[in-house]
Protein backbone atom coordinates (compact mmCIF):
# COMPACT_ATOMS: atom_id res chain seq x y z
CA UNK A 1 0.00 0.00 0.00
CA UNK A 2 1.26 3.73 -0.49
CA UNK A 3 2.55 5.60 2.58
CA UNK A 4 0.21 8.62 2.02
CA UNK A 5 -1.08 9.86 4.87
CA UNK A 6 -4.20 12.16 6.00
CA UNK A 7 -3.84 15.57 8.16
CA UNK A 8 -7.32 15.62 9.86
CA UNK A 9 -6.77 19.42 10.69
CA UNK A 10 -6.73 19.90 7.52
CA UNK A 11 -9.65 17.12 6.04
CA UNK A 12 -12.06 18.82 9.21
CA UNK A 13 -12.01 22.61 7.18
CA UNK A 14 -12.70 21.25 3.61
CA UNK A 15 -16.58 22.20 2.18
CA UNK A 16 -17.30 18.72 1.20
CA UNK A 17 -20.99 19.04 -0.06
CA UNK A 18 -22.08 16.24 2.74
CA UNK A 19 -21.40 19.21 4.95
CA UNK A 20 -23.82 21.44 6.72
CA UNK A 21 -23.02 24.95 5.32
CA UNK A 22 -24.96 26.29 8.50
CA UNK A 23 -23.20 24.46 10.91
CA UNK A 24 -19.73 24.67 9.16
CA UNK A 25 -19.75 28.44 8.98
CA UNK A 26 -21.17 28.63 12.11
CA UNK A 27 -18.59 26.34 13.72
CA UNK A 28 -15.52 28.22 12.10
CA UNK A 29 -17.07 31.13 13.90
CA UNK A 30 -18.01 29.83 16.96
CA UNK A 31 -14.55 31.67 18.65
CA UNK A 32 -15.87 34.68 17.95
CA UNK A 33 -19.79 33.91 18.52
CA UNK A 34 -20.00 32.06 21.60
CA UNK A 35 -21.82 29.15 22.95
CA UNK A 36 -25.45 31.26 22.99
CA UNK A 37 -25.11 33.41 19.96
CA UNK A 38 -24.33 30.05 18.20
CA UNK A 39 -27.90 28.32 19.18
CA UNK A 40 -29.74 31.69 18.08
CA UNK A 41 -28.01 31.79 14.82
CA UNK A 42 -29.23 27.96 14.00
CA UNK A 43 -32.47 29.23 15.60
CA UNK A 44 -32.55 32.27 12.98
CA UNK A 45 -31.12 30.20 10.33
CA UNK A 46 -34.61 28.70 10.10
CA UNK A 47 -33.08 24.95 10.73
CA UNK A 48 -35.26 24.29 14.16
CA UNK A 49 -32.30 22.65 14.85
CA UNK A 50 -31.87 23.14 18.73
CA UNK A 51 -34.48 24.53 21.63
CA UNK A 52 -34.98 28.14 22.54
CA UNK A 53 -32.04 28.87 25.17
CA UNK A 54 -32.75 28.67 28.57
CA UNK A 55 -30.28 30.18 31.62
CA UNK A 56 -27.17 27.89 32.33
CA UNK A 57 -26.12 24.93 29.79
CA UNK A 58 -24.61 24.94 26.45
CA UNK A 59 -25.03 23.27 23.00
CA UNK A 60 -23.44 19.90 22.55
CA UNK A 61 -22.70 19.25 18.48
CA UNK A 62 -21.97 15.68 17.59
CA UNK A 63 -20.04 14.79 14.25
CA UNK A 64 -19.24 12.21 12.53
CA UNK A 65 -16.12 10.60 10.43
CA UNK A 66 -14.36 7.30 9.53
CA UNK A 67 -10.57 6.49 8.65
CA UNK A 68 -8.04 3.56 8.46
CA UNK A 69 -5.72 2.10 11.27
CA UNK A 70 -3.82 4.27 12.49
CA UNK A 71 -0.16 4.27 11.33
CA UNK A 72 3.03 6.02 12.75
CA UNK A 73 0.86 8.08 14.75
CA UNK A 74 -0.70 9.21 11.77
CA UNK A 75 -3.76 8.20 9.59
CA UNK A 76 -2.79 6.37 5.90
CA UNK A 77 -5.16 7.20 3.33
CA UNK A 78 -6.65 4.27 1.70
CA UNK A 79 -8.55 6.12 -1.26
CA UNK A 80 -9.27 9.87 -2.66
CA UNK A 81 -12.70 11.08 -1.88
CA UNK A 82 -15.48 9.31 -3.75
CA UNK A 83 -13.83 6.77 -4.92
CA UNK A 84 -13.13 3.10 -3.48
CA UNK A 85 -11.25 2.35 -0.31
CA UNK A 86 -8.23 -0.40 -0.88
CA UNK A 87 -7.05 -1.73 2.14
CA UNK A 88 -5.20 -5.25 3.24
CA UNK A 89 -7.27 -7.28 6.19
CA UNK A 90 -4.89 -9.51 8.77
CA UNK A 91 -5.47 -12.38 6.98
CA UNK A 92 -4.02 -11.00 3.90
CA UNK A 93 -6.62 -10.08 1.69
CA UNK A 94 -6.91 -7.40 -0.46
CA UNK A 95 -10.28 -5.72 0.13
CA UNK A 96 -11.52 -3.32 -2.39
CA UNK A 97 -15.27 -1.25 -1.01
CA UNK A 98 -16.81 0.19 -4.14
CA UNK A 99 -19.46 1.33 -2.11
CA UNK A 100 -19.96 1.50 1.72
CA UNK A 101 -22.60 2.99 4.28
CA UNK A 102 -23.31 2.97 7.41
CA UNK A 103 -26.13 4.82 9.03
CA UNK A 104 -26.78 6.64 12.45
CA UNK A 105 -30.39 7.39 13.44
CA UNK A 106 -30.29 8.75 16.76
CA UNK A 107 -27.70 10.34 19.75
CA UNK A 108 -28.74 10.93 23.06
CA UNK A 109 -26.13 12.09 26.17
CA UNK A 110 -26.86 10.92 29.12
CA UNK A 111 -25.79 12.53 32.51
CA UNK A 112 -23.43 10.66 34.74
CA UNK A 113 -26.52 11.14 37.02
CA UNK A 114 -28.37 8.62 34.52
CA UNK A 115 -30.54 11.91 33.07
CA UNK A 116 -31.02 11.24 29.25
CA UNK A 117 -30.74 14.03 26.67
CA UNK A 118 -31.65 12.78 23.06
CA UNK A 119 -30.27 15.38 20.70
CA UNK A 120 -31.62 16.41 17.60
CA UNK A 121 -30.94 14.79 14.36
CA UNK A 122 -30.14 17.82 11.96
CA UNK A 123 -31.55 15.91 9.08
CA UNK A 124 -32.78 12.45 10.42
CA UNK A 125 -30.92 8.99 9.85
CA UNK A 126 -27.05 9.48 8.64
CA UNK A 127 -26.06 7.92 5.93
CA UNK A 128 -22.09 7.81 6.61
CA UNK A 129 -20.65 7.21 2.69
CA UNK A 130 -17.16 5.69 3.82
CA UNK A 131 -15.87 6.56 0.57
CA UNK A 132 -16.11 10.14 1.20
CA UNK A 133 -12.84 11.85 2.35
CA UNK A 134 -11.68 10.20 5.40
CA UNK A 135 -11.38 12.04 8.33
CA UNK A 136 -13.78 14.58 6.84
CA UNK A 137 -16.20 15.24 9.62
CA UNK A 138 -20.12 15.36 8.86
CA UNK A 139 -22.58 16.18 10.87
CA UNK A 140 -25.44 14.35 12.40
CA UNK A 141 -27.13 15.64 15.50
CA UNK A 142 -26.95 18.52 18.10
CA UNK A 143 -29.13 20.50 21.04
CA UNK A 144 -28.75 22.48 24.30
CA UNK A 145 -27.76 20.80 27.68
CA UNK A 146 -28.04 21.50 31.03
CA UNK A 147 -25.00 22.22 32.83
CA UNK A 148 -23.44 19.16 34.97
CA UNK A 149 -21.08 16.24 33.82
CA UNK A 150 -22.09 13.50 31.00
CA UNK A 151 -20.61 10.10 31.07
CA UNK A 152 -21.99 8.74 28.07
CA UNK A 153 -23.20 9.19 24.05
CA UNK A 154 -25.27 6.12 23.37
CA UNK A 155 -26.08 6.25 19.62
CA UNK A 156 -28.04 4.07 17.26
CA UNK A 157 -27.13 2.37 14.14
CA UNK A 158 -30.47 1.24 12.37
CA UNK A 159 -31.88 0.97 8.72
CA UNK A 160 -31.83 3.63 6.40
CA UNK A 161 -35.10 5.33 5.65
CA UNK A 162 -35.05 8.89 3.16
CA UNK A 163 -36.31 11.08 5.03
CA UNK A 164 -38.71 14.34 4.91
CA UNK A 165 -37.04 17.35 4.82
CA UNK A 166 -38.44 20.64 4.19
CA UNK A 167 -37.69 22.45 1.38
CA UNK A 168 -35.45 25.90 3.23
CA UNK A 169 -33.41 22.65 4.77
CA UNK A 170 -32.43 21.26 1.28
CA UNK A 171 -29.57 22.72 0.66
CA UNK A 172 -27.75 21.60 3.82
CA UNK A 173 -29.46 18.29 4.38
CA UNK A 174 -27.46 14.51 3.70
CA UNK A 175 -27.01 13.45 0.36
CA UNK A 176 -29.17 11.24 -0.14
CA UNK A 177 -27.88 7.53 -1.54
CA UNK A 178 -28.94 6.86 -5.22
CA UNK A 179 -28.33 2.47 -4.84
CA UNK A 180 -31.56 1.37 -3.71
CA UNK A 181 -29.81 -1.36 -1.93
CA UNK A 182 -29.11 1.21 0.86
CA UNK A 183 -32.98 1.60 2.02
CA UNK A 184 -33.51 -0.59 4.78
CA UNK A 185 -30.09 -1.18 5.50
CA UNK A 186 -27.77 -0.28 8.55
CA UNK A 187 -24.64 -1.32 7.01
CA UNK A 188 -24.10 -1.81 3.66
CA UNK A 189 -20.69 -3.01 2.23
CA UNK A 190 -20.01 -3.58 -2.11
CA UNK A 191 -16.73 -4.97 -3.03
CA UNK A 192 -14.48 -7.69 -3.46
CA UNK A 193 -11.60 -9.46 -2.08
CA UNK A 194 -8.19 -11.01 -4.12
CA UNK A 195 -5.26 -12.72 -2.17
CA UNK A 196 -2.13 -11.50 -4.07
CA UNK A 197 -0.91 -13.35 -6.93
CA UNK A 198 -4.50 -14.54 -7.68
CA UNK A 199 -6.36 -13.36 -10.82
CA UNK A 200 -9.76 -13.16 -9.89
CA UNK A 201 -11.34 -11.28 -7.23
CA UNK A 202 -14.06 -12.63 -4.52
CA UNK A 203 -17.23 -10.43 -4.84
CA UNK A 204 -19.12 -9.32 -2.16
CA UNK A 205 -22.28 -7.50 -1.66
CA UNK A 206 -23.34 -7.41 2.16
CA UNK A 207 -26.22 -5.72 3.62
CA UNK A 208 -27.31 -5.73 7.55
CA UNK A 209 -30.57 -4.50 8.34
CA UNK A 210 -30.15 -5.64 12.25
CA UNK A 211 -30.54 -2.12 14.62
CA UNK A 212 -27.85 -1.71 17.65
CA UNK A 213 -27.51 0.15 20.42
CA UNK A 214 -23.65 1.60 20.91
CA UNK A 215 -22.84 3.30 24.87
CA UNK A 216 -19.55 5.00 24.08
CA UNK A 217 -17.89 6.29 27.20
CA UNK A 218 -17.64 10.05 28.02
CA UNK A 219 -16.24 9.57 31.87
CA UNK A 220 -12.80 10.35 31.25
CA UNK A 221 -12.72 12.06 27.99
CA UNK A 222 -11.42 15.59 29.23
CA UNK A 223 -8.00 15.07 30.22
CA UNK A 224 -9.38 12.02 33.05
CA UNK A 225 -12.60 13.40 33.61
CA UNK A 226 -16.15 13.63 32.42
CA UNK A 227 -17.98 15.56 29.89
CA UNK A 228 -18.37 18.94 31.81
CA UNK A 229 -20.72 20.99 30.53
CA UNK A 230 -20.47 24.24 32.89
CA UNK A 231 -23.48 26.61 33.45
CA UNK A 232 -21.45 29.06 31.20
CA UNK A 233 -19.64 27.99 28.09
CA UNK A 234 -17.78 30.03 25.90
CA UNK A 235 -17.82 27.68 22.98
CA UNK A 236 -19.87 24.82 22.34
CA UNK A 237 -18.80 21.51 23.08
CA UNK A 238 -18.15 18.92 20.61
CA UNK A 239 -18.03 15.37 20.12
CA UNK A 240 -16.77 13.02 17.32
CA UNK A 241 -17.63 9.60 16.68
CA UNK A 242 -15.82 7.45 14.35
CA UNK A 243 -15.38 4.63 12.54
CA UNK A 244 -12.13 2.29 11.60
CA UNK A 245 -13.69 0.70 8.04
CA UNK A 246 -10.25 -1.59 7.47
CA UNK A 247 -10.64 -3.62 10.21
CA UNK A 248 -14.39 -4.85 9.10
CA UNK A 249 -13.10 -7.76 7.33
CA UNK A 250 -10.46 -9.11 9.60
CA UNK A 251 -10.35 -12.62 10.46
CA UNK A 252 -12.39 -13.33 6.96
CA UNK A 253 -11.13 -16.32 4.96
CA UNK A 254 -12.78 -15.43 1.67
CA UNK A 255 -11.46 -18.88 0.03
CA UNK A 256 -14.44 -20.46 2.26
CA UNK A 257 -16.88 -16.92 2.12
CA UNK A 258 -20.19 -17.47 4.10
CA UNK A 259 -22.18 -14.15 3.25
CA UNK A 260 -25.07 -14.84 5.32
CA UNK A 261 -22.71 -15.13 8.56
CA UNK A 262 -20.40 -12.15 8.12
CA UNK A 263 -23.61 -10.17 7.58
CA UNK A 264 -24.72 -11.21 10.75
CA UNK A 265 -21.34 -10.53 12.12
CA UNK A 266 -21.41 -7.03 11.04
CA UNK A 267 -23.46 -5.35 13.90
CA UNK A 268 -20.85 -6.33 16.38
CA UNK A 269 -17.85 -5.55 14.42
CA UNK A 270 -19.28 -1.83 13.56
CA UNK A 271 -19.85 -1.70 17.81
CA UNK A 272 -15.96 -2.48 17.83
CA UNK A 273 -14.88 -0.22 15.52
CA UNK A 274 -16.61 2.89 16.57
CA UNK A 275 -14.59 5.43 19.06
CA UNK A 276 -15.56 8.57 20.27
CA UNK A 277 -12.96 11.77 20.69
CA UNK A 278 -13.48 14.91 21.84
CA UNK A 279 -13.34 18.00 19.71
CA UNK A 280 -13.31 17.45 15.92
CA UNK A 281 -10.39 15.59 15.65
CA UNK A 282 -10.27 11.62 16.45
CA UNK A 283 -7.87 11.13 19.45
CA UNK A 284 -5.43 8.82 18.94
CA UNK A 285 -4.41 6.34 21.87
CA UNK A 286 -0.75 6.34 23.65
CA UNK A 287 0.53 2.96 21.24
CA UNK A 288 -1.49 4.61 18.09
CA UNK A 289 0.64 8.19 18.58
CA UNK A 290 4.24 6.82 18.91
CA UNK A 291 6.14 6.50 15.59
CA UNK A 292 6.38 2.62 14.81
CA UNK A 293 10.41 1.80 15.72
CA UNK A 294 11.35 0.53 12.19
CA UNK A 295 10.66 3.71 10.90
Amino acid sequence: MPHLFVDQRLSTQRPFWYRSRVLSKLRSNARGLGAAAVGLALLASGCGALDRLEDGGATVFVFATHHATPENGGFPSRGEHDMPRQFESDQGWGITLLEAYVTISSVTLIGCNGTERPLKMFWGPCPEDLRDEDLDTLTVAGNRVNDGDYCTLRIEYSPYQTPVIDDEDQETRHQTPTNDSVQGATIYLNGGARMDGDMESVPFELRSTASMIVDLDLSEIEDGRPLNVAHREDFPKELLISKTYDRFFDGIDFDAFDPAALEQALPGILRDQTRISAGTLVDLDDDEAAPSEDN
